[in-house]
């Protein structure tokens, strides 16, 4: 019987790579996604100038209007953001969609002299950006050659005298026997450690206490002198400070409220002496001639008459 004949099946043989590669490439679908791909491309710009303009758009804009602060304190001028405004260059408004908005609102906050520290910035829709600041609290005015005054805060820096009036001069410290001028702008340092340590002494002196009341006003005190005569090199340690009653007395303060000089009293035992002091004589000008108060000694505060301390550089 015979065997029934088998065919055999010849293998072909694969395509080159680069015939696999262009039959890959060439497929119907993927030319026609290709074709579109680049026809977006080309024509992207013409659709891109016929989408509306949503930075445009009333809605998401944002002008002085639309950005709230921490509430100011009384001493802060009221159209404080839209000072900002004008200071950083910001013409007309701002839009809410530019993704650097809140960098760009910072940083003109954050400069602004009345700006002391800057805590966050947010932005929401409709177009609205809330600033959380610190500011800046004036507490003395430092009299100039001449009889100008400037305003400080307690860390010396200066503060724009254009927000101040001749009133407001009376209302805080006198700074005196400051022979130098700003270093800088305002919301820049004074530059001069005698206005630094006499800035610390009167933010200490002016601090409310809990009935409302500063020691300032309490113990009827008039302007802080800073010493006459300065070497460049002097550091704010270095200084003693006096203060003038509104009699005419002055008291010895000594060093800075920073200072950590060894020895020095603490500011809570010099108030304190200032507090017995005023109590035990009812004030700081109970004779005719005025005092020289010295509140350092550890023994307690000895007073003689102004008129027989001979001048003094007034350092240590």
């Amino acid at each position: 019987m015979a065997r029934p004949r088998t065919t055999k099946k010849t293998a072909k043989a694969a395509p080159p790579a680069g015939q696999r590669l262009i039959s890959w490439i060439f497929r119907p679908w993927r030319l026609v996604a290709a074709a579109s791909l680049a026809l977006v491309w080309l024509l992207w710009p013409q659709v891109e100038e016929q989408l509306p303009k949503l930075d445009n758009r009333p809605e998401y804009q944002v002008t002085a209007d639309q950005i709230t602060i921490s509430p100011p304190p009384r001493w802060v001028p009221p159209d404080l953001v839209q000072k900002v405004f004008d200071r950083a260059g910001f013409e007309g408004s701002l839009s809410v969609l530019d993704p650097n908005l809140s960098e760009k609102v910072a940083l003109a906050f954050y400069t602004h002299p009345w700006v002391e520290r800057l805590k966050k910035v947010s932005k929401s829709f409709p177009a609205r950006v809330h600033v959380e600041v610190v500011y800046r609290q004036p507490v003395a005015m430092v009299e100039v050659l001449g009889g100008g005054y400037y305003p400080i805060d307690r860390n010396g820096f200066l503060l724009p005298i254009e927000d101040f009036t001749a009133a407001d001069v009376g209302r805080y410290p006198t700074v005196k026997n400051v022979s130098s001028v700003p270093m800088g702008h305002a919301g820049e340092a004074w530059g001069d450690p005698a206005v630094l340590g006499a800035a610390q002494l009167a933010a200490v002196l002016t601090e409310p206490n809990e009935s409302g009341q500063s020691w300032w006003n309490v113990l009827g005190l008039k302007s802080i002198l800073t010493p006459k005569r300065l070497s460049a090199s002097d550091a704010v340690d270095d200084l003693q400070f006096r203060i003038e009653t509104a009699g005419g007395s002055q008291i010895v303060w000594g060093r800075g409220p920073a200072t950590a000089h060894p020895g020095e009293l603490s500011v809570a035992q010099k108030l304190g002496r200032l507090a017995e002091y005023h109590h035990r004589y009812n004030g700081f000008d109970d004779a005719p001639a005025p005092f020289l108060i010295d509140i350092r000694p550890w023994d307690g505060a000895k007073r003689s008459l102004l008129a027989s301390e001979q001048p003094s550089t007034q350092r240590q």
